[in-house]
């Protein structure tokens, strides 16, 4: 019980970062040795550890309801629900580009559906709850405004882009045409939320005191919903080029050109979220100390290495392969650093503390600080 009431939804970025770290390791763009296998690999362990996260996450409403209810009062830890959405898309896409290669597609695809559209119902859920209670029970104030807040609102974006893949299974021209549709829209219910929240972000940065090295990892979460619009914009064109008939060469060209375009815009960001982890590991900074957001390390950067991708696939241009590749290479050395940082967490009691001196030890620190 103990444990169990510790298990926030926070715990699910670690689905979002295994997850998209498999799909693009196993679909990088330039062949890799061993690619497949560790692809598979982390497919496995992704499965894994979401069936036990979501297992958790069910225990936590029913055994301590107190303690999940409580979790929507807290402007902080309410944000996370947009964690749990995209785990659900993330595990969906993977039985897309993976597990079809390691089970009957039929079955994968029929799967990376069903999980699709449970993550699109999260999605909503997340979009709509937690700005509505941002709005009206939560008490913030300007200089509180953190990148975090985007965690709910992406969910949409992250549906969309997954989505986009399944619309030639969708049925027949008009069931495609309306999952089509409603992927547009679900893109633009994230898209316009992502720069009304990244201009409040931006004002913060500028009118308020830096951010700490508690909420540095909070930047890298811009990158997130700008490689999810590129994935987008290139993957309708690529899988729904006979939806939109006469029309599909004005979407395909407007889809590279915005691909693009944010493509520029995701490479200031990461620039800018690098300069700011760097500043806190220097005598002016503050440090960075470790907690799950770090894990904003991975998703976000996984996210702009998919956008990378889909570029690729839409120009088949050698520069993106290339781009591809390098963001792979920076998304594993984060992986292999957050993932390490996350078990030895865990292991010590940091993170959950699973044992009794583990909770004795939690108490003392406290009373010292």
């Amino acid at each position: 019980m103990h444990i169990i009431r510790q298990f926030g939804v926070n715990w699910f970025t670690t689905v979002m970062g295994i997850g998209i770290v498999a799909a693009l390791t196993y679909t990088s763009p330039i062949h890799l040795p061993f690619q497949h296998a560790v692809g598979e690999i982390l497919f496995i362990c992704v499965n894994v550890v979401f069936v036990f996260a979501f297992v958790m996450w069910m225990l936590r409403w029913l055994l301590t309801p107190d303690a999940a209810i409580d979790d929507f009062r807290h402007p902080g830890r309410a944000l996370f629900y947009g964690a749990f959405a995209m785990g659900i898309n993330v595990v969906g896409n993977d039985y897309f580009l993976i597990g079809t290669h390691l089970m009957p597609k039929h079955t994968a695809i029929e799967l990376s559906f069903g999980i699709w559209l449970a993550g699109v119902g999260a999605s909503l859920f997340s979009v709509i709850v937690v700005p509505y209670l941002l709005f009206t029970e939560h008490k913030v104030e300007r200089d509180e405004t953190v990148a975090s807040w985007l965690i709910p609102l992406v969910p949409p974006i992250v549906a969309a882009a997954t989505g986009t893949n399944l619309i030639p299974y969708a049925g027949g021209p008009g069931a495609q045409f309306s999952m089509a549709a409603g992927i547009l829209a679900l893109f633009g219910m994230t898209f316009f939320l992502f720069i009304m929240t990244s201009a409040l972000v931006y004002s913060r940065l500028v009118f308020h005191r830096r951010l700490s090295g508690q909420e540095a990892p909070t930047l890298w979460i811009e990158i997130g919903p700008i490689g999810m619009a590129m994935g987008t914009f290139c993957g309708i064109p690529l899988n729904a080029p006979h939806v939109f008939g006469p029309y599909t060469g004005g979407l395909r060209d407007l889809g590279a050109v915005f691909a693009i375009a944010m493509w520029g815009v995701g490479v200031w960001w990461i620039l800018l979220s690098a300069l700011y982890t760097f500043l806190h590991l220097t005598p002016k900074g503050d440090g960075l100390p470790f907690h799950l957001g770090w894990w904003s390390y991975v998703f976000p950067i996984g996210s702009f290495t998919n956008g990378t991708y889909a570029l690729h696939r839409l120009l088949g241009h050698p520069f993106f392969a290339v781009a591809g590749l390098v963001q792979l290479g920076i998304l594993w050395l984060c992986f292999v650093i957050v993932i390490v940082r996350t078990v030895h967490g865990v292991v010590a009691g940091h993170l959950i503390q699973w044992r009794q001196d583990h909770a004795h030890r939690h108490e003392l620190k406290a009373r010292r600080v």
